[in-house]
């Protein structure tokens, strides 16, 4: 009987031990949403996804627009979008967004992924390319859509859609990705370990280059045809007010018919492609918990477009700043949704508290590696607005520029120019430092 009890008191410490590494691996997600414990003897990794252009304390929606929470309109007139239809445009905050994702994919396979996909021909290809690591389909809801069951509210949707959008991420089920350890002796390799700068005798974690989140729908609750609301839009089956923007975000404007039919549709899926030089999706061997975060620009920067439809109307819908890929009212305005992925381990990352913020609601603190060039082409691996005593969480060890950027040479919600920079370096040890950085924004 007492070697009994003692079987049980340590099962029972296994099972207590599990949980409190799932809390430190997570913890600043709601813990009452947390998984049940016997999941935990089978992953290491929780995946979360996010709406947003900052990984930490992002904009509210009423404070997006220099806080006016309303949502920025397009270049309209010669060279633009045509006139808008804006009787009844909601405010950011007020806008009904409904987003059903497919499933969530991870890659290390850098050569076969140069050139966004291209030289991925068939299925076969694709089944060796990628990691299916997230294949459970998952909709998110800021309002509810049926007075009946629905694919939302089954699985807690409308919390998630705050997750997702607020900055704590929506959690996404998943299997962990393989964390083999590679040899740059392997002629399997040598194509990567060549381009990150590592020579034959170098051991690694496995690297991940690609993240694709495969969208279904994405569908704002606003759009006009000649000044009459769309009401035949469908969403998880139902019918509701508002237009399915993954269509429209697919192709760049001025896309042809005979190039879209070798492009890759741009949200199926939203790619991810990292450079050798970022270091950011390395799943190293062992036990320690992490968190894969794979974030897109959609909260901060929703913006109302139109186009004129097969039947010579006006189109009047909310979709995606057109930052990167200027419209001027074409029928297709992809190429902005941007996104960014990185590999977070909470038990040795560390923080920085960056002072000299002005609470400017047009400036962002990016954090960027310091190899990085590139500012606005993409996403900085972290952001958060420029307040006073700002907080990053989760760095893992390495050199950083830290960037104060500026939305204000086209306000549009995606920053724009470079106000001020310093370096910082996070080191190895100790672990989950907090560390001190001095830059005045603006």
């Amino acid at each position: 009987m007492r070697y009994q009890h003692y079987l049980f008191f340590f099962a029972l410490s296994v099972l207590l031990s599990f949980s409190n590494c799932r809390r430190s691996e997570a913890d600043r997600i709601d813990q009452t949403r947390n998984p049940v414990l016997s999941t935990l003897f089978n992953r290491r990794m929780l995946l979360l996804l996010k709406g947003t252009y900052s990984t930490d304390n992002p904009l509210q929606f009423s404070e997006t627009n220099n806080g006016t929470g309303n949502i920025y309109l397009d270049d309209q007139g010669d060279g633009g979008d045509r006139t808008f239809d804006l009787v009844g445009l909601p405010s950011a905050q007020n806008l009904p967004i409904f987003l059903d994702i497919g499933e969530v994919r991870i890659s290390s396979k850098f050569t076969t992924g140069i050139n966004n996909l291209t030289q991925i021909r068939d299925p076969a290809q694709s089944q060796k390319f990628w990691d299916f690591i997230a294949n459970e389909r998952r909709v998110f809801c800021t309002v509810p859509y049926s007075l009946e069951t629905d694919s939302c509210t089954e699985d807690n949707g409308i919390q998630k859609a705050n997750d997702f959008f607020s900055g704590v991420g929506a959690q996404y089920p998943s299997n962990d990705p393989s964390s083999e350890t590679i040899s740059c002796s392997n002629p399997e390799f040598f194509v990567e370990c060549a381009a990150r700068g590592f020579g034959p005798g170098t051991t690694l974690g496995r690297q991940y280059y690609y993240t694709g989140v495969y969208f279904r729908s994405i569908l704002t609750g606003y759009a006009k045809d000649n000044g009459v609301p769309i009401t035949t839009s469908r969403f998880d089956n139902r019918r509701v007010f508002g237009l399915n923007i993954v269509p429209r975000n697919n192709y760049k404007p001025g896309t042809n018919a005979l190039e879209k039919q070798t492009e890759i549709p741009r949200l199926f899926p939203l790619l991810y492609n990292q450079l050798p030089t970022q270091k950011d999706m390395e799943i190293r061997d062992g036990f320690d918990p992490y968190i894969l975060e794979i974030r897109t620009n959609i909260k901060e920067n929703l913006m109302v477009h139109s186009y004129v439809s097969s039947r010579n109307t006006i189109i009047t819908f909310v979709g995606i700043s057109d930052r990167f890929v200027d419209h001027k009212g074409e029928s297709d305005v992809g190429g902005n949704l941007q996104t960014r992925a990185r590999i977070i381990y909470p038990e040795t990352a560390s923080s920085l508290v960056i002072t000299g913020g002005k609470n400017s609601l047009l400036h962002h603190y990016g954090i960027f590696r310091s190899e990085e060039t590139e500012f606005f082409g993409q996403l900085p691996l972290a952001a958060t607005p420029a307040r006073d005593n700002a907080k990053i969480r989760y760095l893992n060890p390495g050199n950083y520029k830290v960037i104060c950027l500026g939305d204000t040479s086209r306000l549009d919600g995606m920053p724009d120019t470079i106000v001020s920079q310093t370096e910082v370096n996070i080191p190895e040890f100790p672990f989950r430092q907090t560390i001190a950085v001095d830059l005045a924004c603006p």
